[in-house]
């Protein structure tokens, strides 16, 4: 995947032209751009998610699984460049946080799938940067408090930041997690989640009980109104039969209702991603969820990952133009200058 465009359609070209001319006014700060925070399970599906609304390559090897959040900064510019850096935990010390800033990947084109996972295996296991590894090999943390960040910048890109945090698990892998692992992991995802900013994407698998998710018991706690939640449910291929009448109330939103709803998507299987460039998620998806049966009766916008990316964007929509009102108030000059040519 050599040249991907975030989301294909989460903003407001208007409101693009508005954050543009802010960021030249030198008060682009002033504001508080939403950021999607993708949360859920070990194993929920949050990868194959944010491949599909970022068309990030986002390794699936289970070796590599988050160990770490991961923030996807998407700005418009000029020219196409993709930077990658390490923003150190502030309980760094400084020389341990020196040394994670001067680890960089800079001038790359793009990200494939071989080295975003290059990458990622790097940052993960060399010592001269998170130094993660098993617990009984020596290494010190098999999780980090350190944020990788990818840049992506290009003249079609939108202004948008995706966070990834590592999945909430309950056991421990003896040698690789321990009890502390499980708290840190869980204390990583609330300090993301009461964010005011995030954009909170709960991901579930359908073939699980609802009622043992302690993600959606996170989420209602630090968003209390429920007005930036959005249910992501995936796995429907492996929703037992019988069992798919408590799902389809799910996305009806008559059983376990959230506000904002929820949205079903078919993730590619292995086989599917073994077949590269001649696998076409969309067309896939599109004919899962019209040929089965069961899924074929729930409503369009409801379910693939294309609808999704259009619920978002009405949902990041709405919340910059909140803030562009807050620019409004504290400085209607600075606004003026800022509002789109045509009006």
């Amino acid at each position: 995947m050599g040249d991907y465009q975030v989301g294909q359609g989460l903003g407001d070209p208007k409101l693009l032209e508005v954050i543009d001319k802010l960021v030249e006014l030198n008060i682009g700060d002033s504001v508080a751009l939403p950021q999607l925070l993708v949360v859920g399970d070990q194993s929920s599906g949050k990868s194959s998610v944010l491949e599909g609304l970022t068309g990030l390559p986002f390794p699936r090897d289970s070796a590599l699984c988050t160990r770490f959040a991961t923030q996807i900064t998407f700005r418009r510019a000029s020219e196409s460049a993709t930077r990658v850096s390490v923003i150190p935990d502030k309980s760094a010390s400084n020389e341990d946080a020196t040394r994670m800033k001067a680890w960089k990947r800079t001038g790359l084109r793009s990200l494939d799938r071989k080295n975003f996972s290059e990458i990622l295996e790097e940052v993960r296991s060399n010592s001269v940067v998170m130094g993660i590894g098993k617990v009984n090999t020596g290494a010190t943390k098999s999780f980090s408090d350190d944020v990788l960040r990818i840049e992506v910048a290009g003249p079609n890109q939108e202004h948008l930041s995706v966070v990834d945090v590592p999945g909430i698990f309950r056991k421990i892998t003896e040698g690789v997690t321990t009890q502390i692992d499980i708290a840190n992991v869980r204390a990583m995802a609330e300090r993301y989640m009461e964010n005011p900013r995030s954009v909170i994407l709960a991901v579930v698998p359908a073939n699980v009980d609802i009622a043992t998710q302690e993600i959606l018991e996170l989420a209602k706690k630090y968003d209390v109104e429920g007005d930036r939640t959005l249910g992501v449910l995936t796995k429907p291929d492996l929703v037992d039969k019988g069992a798919e009448d408590h799902v389809v109330r799910l996305v009806q939103g008559t059983s376990h209702s959230l506000r904002l709803g929820w949205c079903m998507v078919k993730n590619p299987g292995q086989q599917d991603l073994q077949r590269g460039d001649d696998f076409n998620r969309h067309a896939s998806e599109e004919a899962f969820f019209r040929n089965e049966a069961i899924w074929s009766k729930l409503d369009k916008d409801k379910v693939g990952v294309r609808s999704l990316r259009i619920r978002l964007a009405e949902l990041l929509t709405g919340i910059v133009r909140k803030e562009f009102n807050h620019v409004c108030d504290i400085s209607p000059v600075y606004a003026s200058q800022a509002r789109p040519s045509n009006g």
